[in-house]
């Protein structure tokens, strides 16, 4: 009887961390200072998918990047404001590069410039917010939510001071600007 008492104990020991990742989905999470306060990246490798969320003194925003549906979705506070846009998949670190740039990046522990900028201008207001995914449904529900498309040239940005501008690890930004169009 006490042989298989201890037999049981062993195998809930060593079986315990296999589930447990399991369970998970291979979820991992990393909690990365910046400057006025810090962002938490959490990867789901099961599902494909990248949320970042920031805390800070300026601003609180949370990124999805959802490399299995190729979209990005930004939620902005205090303006209640939510972007989806396509992932371009060239800018962005891939889901098993991104932990490891972050590690690095806040290993240097000092402020740097974000490594590019992908500016994206607000389009229209977005009609069926579930066929983005569960993810940026979720974050998005209830709240004011627009279609964003990338740009490559700054000149087809009007003005600047309608632009959101959203910090992801230290490794870019994400800018988001209002339709000031020029012909």
């Amino acid at each position: 009887m006490k042989l298989t008492i201890v037999t049981t104990v062993l195998l809930g020991l060593l079986l315990t961390p296999a589930l447990a990742d399991d369970l998970q989905g291979g979820a991992l999470s990393r909690k990365i200072s910046i400057t006025g306060g810090y962002q938490i990246l959490t990867i789901n490798k099961q599902w494909h998918v990248a949320t970042i969320e920031e805390k800070s003194i300026h601003r609180s925003s949370k990124v999805i990047l959802n490399y299995d549906m190729g979209f990005i979705g930004t939620k902005v506070m205090p303006e209640k404001t939510c972007f989806v846009s396509l992932m371009d998949k060239r800018e962005i670190p891939s889901l098993d590069e991104l932990p490891r740039l972050a590690e690095e990046n806040n290993q240097l522990q000092i402020q740097q410039q974000a490594i590019k900028e992908l500016t994206y201008v607000v389009k229209r207001p977005v009609r069926d917010l579930k066929s983005y995914g569960p993810d940026i449904f979720a974050m998005c529900r209830g709240i004011r939510t627009y279609v964003a498309t990338e740009v490559h040239r700054p000149d087809f940005v009007g003005h600047q001071s309608s632009c959101v501008k959203v910090d992801v690890l230290q490794l870019f930004d994400l800018k988001y600007c209002h339709a000031n169009i020029k012909s």
